[in-house]
């Protein structure tokens, strides 16, 4: 899938080896298709969160988008290419505003990324549910916790930690933010877990 992420620093860029491809310049002609994506992304996303992944099958996404099957089948392989799909434009997003909340504090970008990523938190629990079960899944999982475990570190290098110790307090952090999502709690508890984290692990 295409991810149209900008410019971070040297961390980020390193993220972006996994999760982006080069972005070619649009014709007009090109314009069209695009938009039918986004319009079967559109239409995917809103029935697996309301409907179950597993209920929505193919062909109810294609009535939905507008499409017919073979057009859908056309754009997207296989229900899991349409879901990884959903997946990235949704990190897409998320990594979009990071640059722009640089003056906030490493736990309020923390919660932040938690809110974002809990209106859909549905598909991360499908995501679990399909790891064994689909290798598109499984390798997009795999570029969640690179992507995750490479922001975890940057941010705690920068607030003084060792790059040894961040690099195990970013896969502590990995998990946390993990089941956060996975498992949702209070505001309150979800408060304290992301302070002890941002906090280096302290008590």
């Amino acid at each position: 899938m295409t991810f149209n992420w900008r410019q971070y620093n040297h961390v980020l860029n390193a993220i972006q080896d996994g999760f982006t491809i080069a972005t070619m310049a649009k014709n007009k002609r090109e314009v069209d298709p695009e938009v039918k994506r986004e319009q079967i992304e559109d239409a995917a996303c809103m029935l697996f969160l309301v409907e179950g992944y597993e209920s929505a099958s193919m062909a109810t996404i294609a009535k939905t988008a507008g499409v017919a099957p073979n057009t859908l089948y056309w754009y997207f392989a296989s229900k899991d290419d349409l879901l990884v799909a959903i997946l990235d434009r949704l990190v897409n997003r998320a990594l979009a505003q990071l640059p722009a909340m640089q003056s906030q504090s490493f736990g309020d970008q923390v919660l932040w990324l938690l809110a974002e990523f809990q209106q859909a938190s549905k598909l991360i629990s499908t995501v679990h549910a399909r790891l064994d079960k689909s290798e598109k899944v499984r390798e997009w999982h795999d570029r969640f916790h690179v992507m995750l475990d490479q922001l975890l570190v940057q941010q705690m290098v920068s607030k003084g930690m060792s790059p040894a110790k961040a690099s195990v307090m970013a896969t502590v952090g990995t998990y946390v933010v993990e089941g956060l999502l996975s498992h949702p709690h209070g505001s309150q508890h979800m408060e304290k877990v992301v302070n002890w984290l941002t906090g280096m692990g302290k008590a």
